[in-house]
């Protein structure tokens, strides 16, 4: 399930380019304002969030050295858990306003996307950075390392993390275990900063050939690692890309 927020930006104060994790945190105090038990279930639970969000998807954007500089914005919400989205947007409609880093907002309107119908391949466009991990020996210990698609090791994690949080989400595996980026179209290194920490992401285009399960499932709780925090929400291409 996919929701769209149109939302107006009040004042010409730009937006640090940094704004991911406090989105993030707007996100959770509009699920509180809906439902204190589902907000305190989010904040409690240390493993999977079945959601994902876009970066802000803005209109005519001015890119200055003190932040971004716009009036108007989209923020897409998707998730495969009903109840997340309905509650999320009744949280928007009883508090429309929102100040995210000091800057306010105002929720215009609000979209319920049909999900559209969806094959085993399927060209995917990001509209939030993926984020990818994995564990290297250095100096020997073992550090947490960001991989980006030049390593084939991105997309065995890409695989396994998805299927894990299938698996978490539906309480048992997918029938069809198929995934295989095909192609890549597009790749845009990124280094997002997520509460005083760097971290190296990847917004991409990309060609994939899944299980109708997983790429649904993909579509709707996103890919990689932190979605919470405003990594891997996907979206389709439908325009024929040669």
């Amino acid at each position: 399930m996919r929701l769209v927020i149109h939302i107006r930006k009040i004042g010409e104060t730009p937006l640090s380019y940094d704004y991911q994790y406090a989105l993030s945190s707007v996100i959770y105090a509009k699920i509180r304002c809906a439902r204190k038990d589902l907000a305190a279930r989010l904040h409690a639970s240390k493993g999977f969030k079945f959601y994902s969000f876009s970066n802000l998807i803005l209109t005519r954007p001015r890119f200055t050295t003190q932040g971004l500089k716009f009036e108007n914005a989209d923020l897409v919400v998707s998730s495969p858990d009903k109840e997340f989205i309905t509650t999320f947007a009744e949280g928007l409609l009883s508090s429309p306003s929102f100040t995210l880093m000091r800057r306010r907002f105002i929720v215009e309107s609000l979209e319920v996307m049909a999900s559209p119908q969806l094959g085993n391949k399927e060209v995917l466009r990001t509209l939030s950075p993926i984020l990818v991990r994995t564990l290297r020996e250095e100096d020997g210990e073992k550090k947490e390392w960001e991989l980006y698609p030049s390593d084939g090791k991105f997309y065995d994690n890409l695989h396994r993390n998805l299927v894990e949080r299938y698996t978490a989400f539906y309480d048992e595996p997918p029938l069809e275990d198929i995934f295989e980026v095909t192609r890549i179209l597009d790749v845009k290194p990124k280094r997002v900063t997520i509460d005083g920490t760097p971290r190296r992401c990847t917004h991409m285009t990309f060609e994939l050939n899944a299980s109708i399960e997983l790429m649904r499932f993909a579509y709707d709780a996103g890919l990689g690692e932190r979605q919470g925090m405003g990594f891997g929400c996907v979206d389709v291409v439908r325009k024929r890309i040669e």
